[in-house]
């Protein structure tokens, strides 16, 4: 079994019934424990157990401590940290979680990593020259996070949110980090089979065989 830790949240009877400090999700979703320690908004507590609750992430989950804070930009080091702008949208908060959850994952592959990197960089010879080492690990990043969506989801809710992300962080004229940003989801996007037959050549895919389609790289 896996504990999340949530650090922002508050409510130690998520369930709002009994006094317990956790939940063990029942019947479908995932086998998680989850902790609340501090207070954030209802909602996110509530958010947070229909997601842990609907959905079976426990291949997903590869960091247990989380936090939810307000006005930030999620990240996933050194705790994973997720904000409160998608309370009123499951399957976009959803979609960020995977995303940091996949920082994690490569984060704890960092051999095979650098192997698919050094892959990457030589398939996509024309990438910005803003783009560096950070940029081609959102590559894989990215896809993950379209494989946990398709997996979890849809292909088409993955990907139409990933396009909506795009809209919401970017506009012209790009910075160099819009840039960057602008171009591995563009990749993500159009490049779906070419980046997922270099990742499962370096054994970096989750969940094999149960999201996107991926074909041999040879």
């Amino acid at each position: 079994m896996i504990k999340i830790f949530i650090a922002a949240l508050t409510f130690w009877a998520i369930s709002g019934i009994y006094p317990d400090s956790y939940l063990q999700a029942q019947n479908e979703g995932t086998e998680t424990e989850i902790i609340f320690t501090e207070q954030k908004k209802e909602e996110a507590r509530e958010q947070l157990r229909r997601i842990l609750s609907r959905y079976k992430l426990d291949p997903w989950i590869f960091t247990n401590e989380i936090q939810i804070e307000s006005g930030v930009d999620p990240h996933s080091h050194p705790i994973l940290t997720l904000n409160t702008e998608y309370l009123d949208n499951d399957e976009a908060q959803l979609s960020v979680f995977l995303h940091e959850q996949a920082h994690w994952f490569v984060y704890q592959q960092s051999d095979k990593t650098e192997q698919a990197i050094e892959e990457l960089k030589a398939a996509f010879p024309d990438a910005p020259a803003s783009a560096d080492f950070g940029t081609f690990r959102h590559l894989i990043v990215g896809w993950l996070e379209l494989d946990g969506m398709t997996e979890l989801t849809s292909e088409d809710l993955g990907r139409e949110l990933i396009r909506m992300k795009m809209e919401k962080l970017i506009s012209e004229p790009y910075s160099d980090a819009e840039l960057s940003y602008k171009w591995y989801n563009d990749q993500v996007l159009t490049k779906t089979d070419q980046i997922g037959a270099i990742l499962s050549s370096f054994d970096l895919i989750i969940t094999p065989g149960k999201g996107l389609n991926v074909s041999s790289a040879n």
